[in-house]
């Protein structure tokens, strides 16, 4: 095992930052020179601006506010603190964007606050010449306030009148994305993603799921068009491209049958509405038909009519901005008024119902599925809701979605390729009419994290990596998220020379301390999970218990039809014959949690220090690294490239936790404590010894960690 040295040494190489450096003095004067990314020009700046931040004590005296420049950039706006040892990094290192950084597509609302007046910014509204302070609110819930008052008369309009420009851009051409033309090398971590932009993606996936019987790829080059279709998909088998494509004219977007999975002989089929125009439903009975002849056992298809049991995407993006109303407050006082009332403006709201509804018609799309029914989910236009029911029945009932690289697979095949329109529903442009705007993708990502909390150790990827894919959507520098469609990434590509590179690539972005921590410590592969499931009572005699696993994942127990008893905490897993694990969650809105980490990171006044279920994942981390090393004393080769590899991750993160508190010499007796809301937010050393024990360099197994729960910090 390396020691702390030399794991601080490997989170550092091939990262090259370009968040502001920061001089050797540590102080910022106002002629500081910023670090800018190819094609990134400063726009505007602010000398003397004053950030509004939660009250902290240094030296005896309580501080709110912080000094220093203010930049606005055609990628970023950027404060730069004058006094850097003030500066409270998060443990998430982003290459390019500092802690107090955020790229201008993340920014939803601009206020100006003239005379204690508040009033949007907007491009339809003149700035007022007098404006003394100016609240940033993102679309990820961070927030930012800035004040003027001791900046040169004008600097708050000169601010504003910049963001305005920049922020909302007209044209899709104006994003970054356009801009920045440094050359892309893909890695081994992008490449092993399928982006599904080739026909022999699609046939391995239609042989991955014995369904090349009754469907087939159909290739044609829609890119010249504007149709918000790719290039290969996969139709019914026995049709002709003229007779799909006759059919297809009837629809809207051109969208008929469009096969995305399958088990055994169902089949899991994305379809759009009839056009307007077409009063004749019987087009949409033949399809139906074509459909059917594609089941060995010419069953008849359930067709899930999503627009009458699921939200509008209107009624969606309601709900989303008053979840971020509530968590987005103004200041302390709105933050007292609300938290008084906080479950029922919270049901109003309707998200976690949304959540729910959701869950619930994917579960039952999943069991028709695993009857043998194939499912026809239909919508309006095909892009958007049906991309969030597919997406689940399909981490319910394929367990190689739930791994790193198949759900980076999954998005890549559902909502990339098969055209979910992400522009228009994330706003990069700001000329889309507001009724487009709808951040089904952030439902999506709550609803895979409610499957996570219930099925802990079925998913490879952390919450974090949940938390950190929602960000990457307004990084205008990789291409995955930005487009609505392969025919305008193919467009950008060709008639603006955009250089695409992806998102799966995140060391692109990232430190290795914190791609280690995209991975879930409770994960059990198949081989793992059969191994290590827990007897029943008639064959506890000849096989081992697992009573480290079961107290770990907190977990009830629930024996299957076989007598074999099976680890699940909230929702129920079932085996197949083939022991392929399938998901039956929980679905009842009593049964959602509000997903804090996402949504509550930016409210200091919500954060737990040196507690929360962060520190519980470090806890399972350390115990995992303890485990690994029990199971090779025992000479457990089996798993022992899997404990290497978990020990690596440990030691990732713990050494680059002595590193950002600011002490490396203190590697042998580290201080450290996380707070609730880690890695997002600071590492905060303490007085109290906890992680002095847990780094274990011989081969004794410590299982004493009683100063991770210390209490000292409730009396505060």
């Amino acid at each position: 095992m390396p020691t702390m040295s030399e794991g601080r040494n490997k989170t550092k190489q091939n990262f090259t930052s370009y968040v502001n450096q920061v001089p050797d003095e540590n102080f910022v004067n106002d002629d500081y020179k910023p670090k800018l990314l190819s094609g990134e020009l400063e726009a505007a700046r602010a000398n003397n601006v004053c950030m509004y931040i939660t009250s902290y004590l240094k030296d005896g005296k309580v501080c709110g506010e912080k000094m220093g420049i203010l930049l606005i950039t055609n990628f970023r706006l950027s404060f730069v603190s004058l006094d850097m040892d003030d500066d409270q990094l998060s443990f998430q290192s982003n290459r390019f964007l500092g802690s107090s950084d955020v790229s201008l597509s993340n920014i939803d609302r601009i206020y100006q606050y003239v005379d204690k007046k508040k009033r949007i910014i907007s491009p339809q509204v003149k700035n007022s010449s007098k404006i003394d302070k100016i609240r940033i609110v993102c679309k990820n819930f961070k927030t930012f306030t800035f004040g003027f008052q001791l900046s040169e008369i004008g600097k708050g309009k000169y601010i504003a009148d910049a963001l305005v420009k920049f922020a909302f851009p007209a044209r899709h051409n104006l994003l970054f994305l356009y801009r920045f033309k440094e050359k892309y090398y893909s890695s081994p971590m992008s490449e092993a993603v399928k982006m599904y932009n080739k026909q022999s993606d699609w046939f391995q996936e239609l042989e991955r799921c014995n369904a090349t019987g009754g469907w087939r790829v159909y290739s044609k080059d829609c890119r010249v068009s504007s149709s918000s279709l790719p290039m290969h998909f996969v139709v019914p088998k026995h049709l002709s491209d003229v007779d799909y494509d006759n059919i297809s004219k009837s629809f809207r977007n051109n969208r008929s049958a469009i096969w995305v999975w399958g088990l055994k002989d169902a089949s899991l089929v994305r379809l759009a509405e009839l056009n307007p125009d077409v009063t004749n439903t019987t087009v949409e009975n033949i399809l139906l038909e074509h459909v059917r002849r594609c089941d060995p056992q010419k069953r008849q298809p359930r067709l899930l009519e999503l627009y009458k049991i699921l939200p509008s995407i209107q009624d969606v993006n309601l709900s989303y901005m008053k979840l971020r109303d509530l968590c987005t407050p103004d200041n302390d006082q709105q933050f007292m008024v609300q938290d008084g009332r906080f479950y029922s403006l919270l049901e109003k709201s309707y998200w976690l119902l949304y959540v729910s509804l959701c869950l619930k018609h994917s579960d039952i799309a999943a069991k028709l599925l695993r009857e043998g029914q194939t499912v026809v989910l239909q919508e309006i236009n095909g892009r958007d809701m049906s991309c969030v029911i597919s997406s689940l029945v399909q981490l319910l009932l394929d367990s190689s979605f739930r791994t790193m690289r198949g759900f980076q697979n999954l998005i890549q095949k559902e909502w990339i390729i098969l055209g979910h329109p992400f522009s228009d529903r994330l706003g990069h442009v700001s000329t889309v009419k507001s009724t487009e705007r709808s951040p089904l993708f952030l439902l999506f990502l709550d609803c895979t994290w409610q499957l996570l909390q219930q099925f802990p150790d079925a998913f490879e990827f952390s919450d974090v990596f949940l938390t950190t894919l929602w960000d990457s959507l307004f990084v205008p520098i990789f291409d995955s998220f930005q487009f609505n469609s392969e025919t305008e990434r193919y467009q950008a590509l060709h008639a603006e020379h955009v250089v695409l590179r992806p998102v799966w690539d995140w060391e692109k972005q990232f430190e290795s301390k914190d791609l280690a921590l995209f991975i879930n410590p409770l994960y059990q592969t198949k081989k793992a999970h059969a191994a290590l499931t827990v007897p029943s009572a008639s064959s506890s005699s000849s096989s081992p218990q697992n009573p480290i696993q079961n107290h770990l994942f907190n977990a009830r127990r629930a024996e299957d039809s076989n007598g074999q008893t099976i680890v699940n905490v909230v929702g129920k897993l079932q085996l197949s014959q083939n022991n392929e694990q399938f998901l039956e969650p929980q679905c009842c809105l009593r049964d959602i949690e509000l997903w804090q980490q996402c949504y509550f990171r930016w409210m200091p006044h919500l954060e737990i220090k040196y507690g929360g279920m962060a520190q519980c994942d470090l806890f399972n981390r350390i115990l995992l690294n303890n485990i690994c090393k029990l199971r090779q004393n025992l000479d457990q080769s089996v798993l022992s490239e899997i404990a290497n590899d978990h020990m690596d991750v440990l030691e990732q993160i713990l050494s680059a936790m002595v590193i950002q508190s600011r002490d490396p010499d203190a590697a042998s007796d580290a201080s450290l404590a996380i707070s609730s809301f880690f890695p997002f937010s600071s590492i905060v050393p303490t007085a109290q010894a906890v992680c002095s024990d847990l780094l274990i360099a011989s081969n004794d197994i410590n299982f004493s960690h009683d100063s991770m729960y210390e209490t000292s910090s409730l009396n505060d």
